[in-house]
């Protein structure tokens, strides 16, 4: 039997599919990449709910890269299929620039 994921959160996006956060993942990003993110959640998925832009990765065009001001940089939430109705947070992190990409979305 599958071990049932537990989510932090699932929101739904502007580009109208749901996206989650499990814990264990967060519990990787902020272990072994991000520690940074520690604590930031909330603005994880503030980014999520009404981000500046909406990219495709120039390599992945299923993968998504969201993005938010943050301080003096942008903070970048990365987001994969997980099935046909949801999507998984991948990633995230601060990063100065928005990566190239065709862009899905703007606010």
């Amino acid at each position: 039997m599958a071990k049932k994921r537990r989510h932090i959160f699932t929101v739904q996006t502007p580009l109208g599919y749901r996206v989650f956060l499990d814990r264990d993942r967060w519990r990787q990003i902020l272990r072994t990449k991000h520690p940074a993110l520690a604590g930031r959640e909330k603005e994880v998925r503030a980014c999520l709910e009404s981000p500046t832009a909406i990219r495709e990765s120039a390599k992945e065009a299923e993968v998504h890269m969201y993005y938010a001001p943050a301080e003096e940089v942008y903070l970048c939430v990365v987001v994969a299929p997980a099935d046909e109705n949801e999507r998984f947070v991948v990633t995230t992190y601060f990063t100065k620039n928005i990566k190239k990409g065709k862009e899905r979305w703007k606010s």
